[in-house]
């Protein structure tokens, strides 16, 4: 009995199995029209992404490819580009994932964060694992004129220069 609480333990603390890439939010989940190249999850096989991991806890290495696809790159508002626990913003580090709170704007216009240290104290925590991987995902509250977002953000999919 131990032993089966222990791997079930294990399993938990690591996100389980791969997960596939989920679909992205439809427009109705998302609550406005988004553009298919923002929304798409990468073409890139989950297995053989999950499995570039040289550290059981770090990141997963990408192809510069892969790297170029991540969901959320080149995102411009956070109302194109919803984010679940499930199909997260996919960053390397926790800097990039504050420098992309930081340039993602509201639908206006106006950014929710002034500054990477605005970004960091909007950290609500995280909701454990997820996204293509099972990596611990981060959860940030974005205040917008127009309504308040939830930024679920996967900061271990890091390309072949980056560094965590």
């Amino acid at each position: 009995m131990r032993s089966f609480a222990l791997v079930l333990l294990g399993l938990v603390a690591c996100g389980g199995a791969p997960k596939a890439t989920p679909a992205a939010p439809s427009n109705a989940e998302a609550g406005s029209a988004a553009s298919p190249t923002e929304t798409a999850a990468p073409p890139v096989d989950p297995k053989a992404v999950c499995a570039n991991r040289p550290d059981e806890y770090g990141p997963i290495v990408l192809t510069a490819e892969a790297a170029a696809t991540r969901y959320g790159s080149g995102a411009k508002t956070f109302a194109t580009t919803p984010s679940s626990k499930d199909n997260p913003i996919e960053v390397c580090g926790v800097a990039a994932s504050q420098d992309w709170l930081v340039a993602t704007t509201c639908a206006d216009g106006s950014h929710a964060f002034a500054t990477p240290m605005a970004a960091a104290q909007s950290r609500a925590g995280n909701v454990g694992g997820g996204g293509r991987c099972g990596s611990i995902i981060d959860h940030y509250v974005a205040k917008c004129p127009e309504t308040t977002y939830d930024v679920y953000v996967d900061m271990y999919m890091c390309g072949p220069t980056e560094s965590f």
